[in-house]
């Protein structure tokens, strides 16, 4: 379950970021978790409530905004829904469509106190 280590990964950044700014207590994180990142958003929302204990974000909120898949297509210049990383173009069928969004996993914002 790699949802525990991107939990770590984020537990740190809000950590160091609410010490840095000489916080006792983080109040939430805001993150954002794309459609095409392979993480299992109730994984991560169970990880989470299992690793804060013990740490600043003991009683943290996690708000998780998803993005969705976005593609393009080179053959007939359309963005389209993407729901995985291998999509058909639904307008013209070309099944080579770059990724726009929908890969991200990054910390949005934290709220300290």
């Amino acid at each position: 379950m790699h949802e525990m280590s991107i939990v770590s990964g984020i537990l740190d950044i809000a950590g160091n970021e609410a010490r840095a700014a000489g916080a006792r207590i983080i109040n939430s994180v805001e993150i954002e978790v794309g459609e095409l990142a392979g993480v299992e958003i109730p994984s991560l929302e169970f990880c989470f409530e299992v690793a804060r204990r013990g740490t600043l974000a003991e009683t943290a909120d996690l708000v998780i905004h998803e993005i969705p898949g976005r593609g393009h297509c080179p053959d007939c210049d359309r963005e389209v829904a993407m729901e995985y990383f291998m999509a058909v173009c639904p307008e013209c069928g070309q099944a080579l469509l770059e990724i726009l969004q929908g890969r991200e996993l990054r910390v949005r914002s934290i709220n300290v106190d």
